[in-house]
Order: C-alpha cells, then sequence, then structure tokens
C-alpha cells in the first residue's frame, strides 16, 4: 500500500513538471523531467544489485567474555554481520529475525528495520533476555531490500542463524538435609576430586579422546607440545543420586524441575559433595549420567541435556529406575506437577 501512495504521489509530480515544461518550454524543467523519469528505473536496478551482493550472517555472544553459557532472565547478546562490496546503499532494510528455543519448542518472530552502508560491513548488536533455560537460537530467514525511492522491496532469502547455551538461573539456598541426602548415596570408582593426591596416578599418558579435561597434566603438555593425560588408580568415594525428570506439559512444570535442581546440584557440589546425574532418554530408552565434581561439570551435563526431548509423564525417569539400576539403592528425585516442585529421596525397589 505504501509503495503504490509512493508511485501515485510521483506521478503527479511528473504531471506537474510536465505541465510547467508544457508551458514555459524551460531546459530546466525538460532535465527535471528526464531525471524523474529515468531515476525510479535506476533506484530499482540498484535495490536488485543490491540484493544480489549483499550477505548476512549472524553470531552469538554473551553479556561478559568470561562466561561459556549464558543464564536465564540475564542479557544475551547476538550480533547480525551485513557485508556490501557495491556502491550501492539502502536507507530501509527489513530483517525478519526468527527466535527459538528448542528444548521448550518455542519460538517467535521479530522484524528490524537497518541501513546497508556501501565499500563496509554494518555490526549489528541484538539484545534479548531468555525467560527460559535451553538452547536459544536467532536465525534470519529472509530480509527485505527497499530501494532508494521506496518504490519496490526486494526480497532475499537468508539461511543464517546462530545458538547459545542458556542456563538455569540460580534460586535461594536450600536448607536441606545433609544427613538425609547421603541415603541417596553410592560408593563409585575413579576419584576425579581436585587436590587427589599425586601418589594416586599410576602413569602419565598420550591423550585419548573421551579422556576428561581435567585430567590432563598441563605443564607436561605444554613442555611436550601434545597433550599430556593423568591416569590415576582407582579410589573409592560416594556420590549423591539426582534423578530429574524432563516432564513438560507446561513451559513453567519443566522450568521450575531445571531451576530447581540446577540450584540445588550446585549447592551441593560447593558443600564438597559429589553429585551423580541422571534423567531418562526418552528416545535412547536409557539413562544418561554425567558426574558432577564442580560448577563446569554441572553446566556441561545440563547443556548435554538440552538436546533431549520432554515428555509428559512426571514418573517416566523414576518408573525404569528399578530395573535398569537395581544397584543404586536410593536416590534424589526431582519433579513437579505444574504447581509446585518434588523433592525427595526414594529407595530404589
Amino acid at each position: 500500500m505504501e509503495s503504490i501512495v509512493r508511485l501515485i504521489i510521483y506521478a503527479i509530480l511528473i504531471l506537474i513538471n510536465w505541465l510547467l515544461y508544457f508551458f514555459l518550454h524551460s531546459h530546466f524543467y525538460f532535465m527535471l523531467l528526464v531525471i524523474m523519469a529515468t531515476a525510479p528505473f535506476l533506484s530499482v536496478i540498484m535495490a536488485f544489485l543490491l540484493r544480489h551482493f549483499t550477505e548476512i550472517s549472524v553470531e552469538s555472544a554473551f553479556g561478559s567474555t568470561d562466561k561459556e553459557y549464558g543464564r536465564q532472565n540475564d542479557k544475551l547478546y547476538f550480533f547480525i554481520r551485513i557485508t556490501n562490496p557495491t556502491i550501492f546503499i539502502s536507507l530501509d532494510t527489513m530483517l525478519e529475525l526468527e527466535f527459538k528455543n528448542t528444548f521448550f519448542k518455542s519460538e517467535g518472530v521479530h522484524k528490524i528495520s537497518v541501513p546497508i552502508h556501501c565499500f563496509k560491513g554494518n555490526k549489528i548488536e541484538i539484545p534479548i533476555e531468555a525467560s527460559l533455560p535451553g538452547i536459544v537460537s536467532m536465525g534470519i530467514r529472509k530480509i527485505y531490500i527497499k530501494d532508494l525511492m521506496g518504490f519496490v522491496r526486494l526480497k532475499k532469502r537468508i539461511g543464517t542463524s546462530a545458538e547459545t547455551i542458556v542456563m538455569p538461573e540460580i534460586l535461594g539456598e536450600y536448607n536441606y538435609d545433609k544427613a538425609a541426602l547421603e541415603q541417596g548415596s553410592l560408593e563409585s570408582e575413579e576419584s576425579s576430586k581436585k587436590g587427589s593426591d599425586f601418589s594416586d596416578v599410576q602413569e602419565i599418558r598420550e591423550y585419548i579422546p573421551g579422556d576428561k579435561l581435567m585430567s590432563i597434566h598441563w605443564k607436561l603438555s605444554a613442555k611436550r607440545d601434545i597433550l599430556m593425560v593423568k591416569d590415576r588408580a582407582s579410589m573409592s568415594d560416594r556420590q549423591l543420586v539426582v534423578l530429574i525428570e524432563l516432564v513438560k506439559n507446561t513451559n513453567e512444570q519443566l522450568n521450575m524441575i531445571l531451576s530447581s535442581s540446577y540450584s540445588l546440584i550446585n549447592q551441593i557440589v560447593n558443600d564438597g559433595t559429589t553429585v551423580r546425574f541422571m534423567y531418562w532418554n526418552i528416545i535412547s530408552y536409557e539413562y544418561e549420567t554425567a558426574r558432577i565434581d564442580y560448577k563446569n561439570d554441572l553446566d556441561t551435563a545440563f547443556a548435554g541435556m538440552f538436546y533431549q526431548k520432554t515428555y509428559s509423564d512426571m514418573e517416566e525417569a523414576a518408573s525404569h529406575m528399578a530395573s535398569v539400576n537395581p544397584e543404586i539403592k536410593a536416590y534424589l528425585h526431582i519433579t513437579s506437577d505444574g504447581a509446585q516442585v518434588f523433592m525427595n529421596i526414594r529407595e530404589n525397589i
């Protein structure tokens, strides 16, 4: 509609200019008439060339560079880079941005208008605030380049996107009963605690894909210019088994489970207790397990979990524990009915 109005107004201006030339026979009005008649064609041609040569990419970043992951309800940043190697410009290019949270299966579209400069690139900062944890992505599906005179918008399909992983927010501290939680502890092998005496190291060998980063001997690796790892003797320690349900009948239900689980495990680990973190993989029909000694382990475990599929039964993971892991005598079970979170020590019977 806007383009049609512009065309009508422009046609009226040309008609007025033609009438002035017809009655006055002025060279000025003749030149002006020629310019006005050819300008729309040049404007549209430039827009076509601009559409062909313009490149757009999307990058993700965080509010601070020392963080590997974003945080729920904190500010995150995406950056749009526009490259234009031509002399042509656009004062009004509309970008159609698509935001997704693949874990929660939510998405939305937002449109912004930006200029495109000649012979250089634009870098546009897009701040967002993720209200839910998970894998948050921003993509550009298509752009609409308006010519300088505003007569046409040329569509160009774009297939670029970037994603960032958003960790749950940390709620307040929990007043948990440590003695009660120890009922859900499990004797386990292989210590990876910091501060383990070096006498527990059996040998130092070259890095093999799959080895934990915390086992890398950094000083020796730097000297030999190859990654070396410390192969430790097995030790016995105790792990608190925590099983969480990836149940999602509503976004609020799953968000409550994730925030509560993340906050509690973070607090338990900070208190010096190792956690065996478990959740049910409904696709492969097995438990995914991660050992958590430090907060970095917790972030890594949650990052991997965000690629899983949710389900609707709030007891799905717990229903398989006795048959799949009979060696676990008890565990801390975390689930929700959508109104509140339940954290209970369960005997595995």
